[in-house]
């Protein structure tokens, strides 16, 4: 955590402290105000429940009161039509016993369900009234089941079929309206009226309740409303200057007053957000410098960038400059052994027939000619493939061994110049030392440093060649001619680098001569190292690595 988080959390912990106790009240009053909606919705569910029951419960005694009703109706229905079906019996004799017996099951389902709607409406009394007319409906109940299974006995055992008008209708009357005394169709119909009776204050009953129910929850609401609306103004006025407050803080932030304070008045609350909305502020503020300041480091990194950019542009400027100038060297190398084979070619072919021997140094001219183009081609080749293709083929010599071939390289280079190349003697305690090497990269290296040497040397002067064996071998190549300027020293192994002097002195030449020298010596784990004065001459050591007699052998 870094000091600014830690004194905005500091200054926050202090704040808490010291508004701890003064803070209650306004929590207290939103505390009072969510008890007291609480309190107003959990008055109103209860009494919704309690409504609800009180109208379930007369909804339900209204249905039972129809529902006899029905049954009490229906039954005199099918005592209406079995008393039809008896008249067809006795004057027609076309009436089935499957109607008779269908209609004698509907009566008795009916004193069934009447009996179950009964008992369900005794549970749901509570009145004395209501218990005295359910008695009264027992009474009838029992009466009319007692009746209807007479009237079913005496139905069945009626076979004598009477054959005057006279006595069919005076065994209708005996057998439906004064059965064992009793007249069936009056006593239904008092069932019925009494029990249209009942369902009309049943209903009258659920109405009355179910507006009762309305009124209340109209009043709960009404006052939960109150409540709601008195506490939001209240809150509402105690919020509205502080947020007020906040909000123009907030908006002055987004418009970019970072310097802007809210004042910290007021209720401890308010005070503590106050505080807080400062502290924000106080660290966006810092955040913006930190940003700021950033900024300015990044454009100057940017400026950085740009002139090492400019810089490598400058540099790739160059280097195509210097591939322009290398093409032009390449094209003047290439061209001028062409045009002397060329020009041997045309002189040996124009005018009359020479002799053999004029042909035959025409041709030894145009094949050291050819040798040199060889030469240059493959300098080329191999410098384009670079240090990664090269192939090296090491095997272990002595130094007295490679010190033959060099004074040999050295002897065959003296015999075509005008400089003579100085080989000094090996020390006869270093002829036997052993080297790991590719003898013909490592020849090819020295052929290069040497023909510079010469190339750069005047007339009569010498060219050292010399070795020193230590803890490694060293071959130097001391020369006496132009020598390198100081600011040229380190790109003379750049490719297609030459230096000025070089070039006034032989303008012929492609400038990779030692960088290819240095990729020969370091594909052998060997060093080069060059030092020079201007006029002075130029020092070339080819640094190479002994090898231990044992791990010759292993090699």
């Amino acid at each position: 955590m870094n000091k600014a988080a830690f004194s905005s959390n500091l200054h926050y912990s202090v704040c808490i402290n010291e508004h701890g106790t003064g803070g209650v009240v306004f929590r207290s009053k939103l505390y009072l105000a969510f008890f007291l909606l609480l309190a107003i919705t959990l008055v109103q569910a209860g009494l919704a429940i309690w409504a609800s029951g009180v109208a379930s419960y007369h909804v339900e005694r209204s249905r039972v009161a129809n529902q006899m009703l029905a049954e009490f109706i229906t039954l005199g229905a099918d005592k209406q039509r079995l008393k039809v079906w008896l008249a067809q019996s006795l004057l027609t004799k076309d009436s089935t016993v499957e109607q008779r017996d269908q209609y004698l099951g509907q009566m008795q389902q009916s004193l069934a369900d009447l009996n179950t709607l009964l008992q369900h409406d005794q549970r749901l009394s509570e009145h004395p009234d209501d218990f005295a007319a359910i008695s009264q409906q027992l009474k009838s109940l029992s009466i009319l089941e007692t009746n209807v299974a007479a009237l079913e006995q005496s139905l069945k055992n009626k076979q004598v079929r009477p054959e005057r008008e006279a006595q069919i209708w005076r065994l209708l009357i005996q057998t439906f309206d004064n059965l064992e005394g009793l007249d069936l169709k009056h006593l239904i119909a008092d069932s019925i009226e009494l029990q249209r009776q009942r369902s009309e204050q049943a209903e009258e009953k659920a109405a009355t309740a179910l507006q009762q129910v309305k009124v209340l929850v109209v009043v709960v609401s009404l006052f939960g409303v109150a409540c709601a609306v008195s506490l939001a103004l209240v809150l509402s006025r105690a919020l509205y200057q502080p947020v007020q407050q906040l909000l123009t803080g907030t908006s002055a932030l987004a418009d970019g007053q970072l310097n802007y304070r809210l004042p910290e008045q007021g209720p401890a609350e308010f005070s503590m957000l106050a505080r807080s909305f400062n502290l924000m502020a106080t660290g966006l503020e810092r955040a913006r410098q930190q940003e700021e300041d950033h900024t300015r480091r990044v454009e100057l990194e940017v400026a950085e960038r740009t002139a090492q950019l400019r810089h490598a542009l400058e540099q790739l400027q160059h280097a195509e400059q210097q591939q322009q100038r290398f093409l032009a060297d390449v094209s003047h190398e290439l061209r001028t052994p062409a045009t002397a084979i060329r020009g041997e070619a045309e002189i040996s072919l124009r005018g009359a027939d020479k002799t053999a021997d004029f042909y035959k140094d025409s041709l030894l001219r145009i094949a050291q000619t050819s040798v040199q183009l060889s030469s240059r081609i493959d300098d080329l080749l191999m410098l384009v493939r670079g240090a990664q293709q090269l192939q090296v083929r090491p095997r272990t010599l002595t130094l007295g061994e490679l010190w033959q071939q060099i004074t040999a390289l050295a002897r065959q280079l003296s015999a075509s110049q005008s400089v003579q190349i100085q080989c000094a003697e090996l020390p006869a305690n270093a002829a036997t030392a052993l080297l790991w090497l590719d003898l013909d990269k490592l020849l090819q290296a020295l052929q290069i440093i040497l023909d510079n040497a010469v190339r750069y040397s005047s007339t009569g002067q010498q060219v050292e060649l010399s070795v020193v064996v230590a803890e490694q071998c060293v071959i130097q190549v001391q020369d006496h001619g132009i020598g390198i300027l100081p600011g040229d020293l380190p790109h003379v192994f750049d490719r297609y680098f030459r230096a000025d002097n070089a070039r006034q002195l032989r303008p012929d030449g492609l400038g990779i001569g030692l960088s290819l020298c240095q990729t020969l010596v370091q594909s052998q784990h060997a060093e080069l190292t060059l030092s020079s004065d201007d006029q002075q001459g130029t020092c070339v050591r080819i640094i190479l690595p002994l090898v231990e007699e044992d791990n010759a052998c292993i090699s």
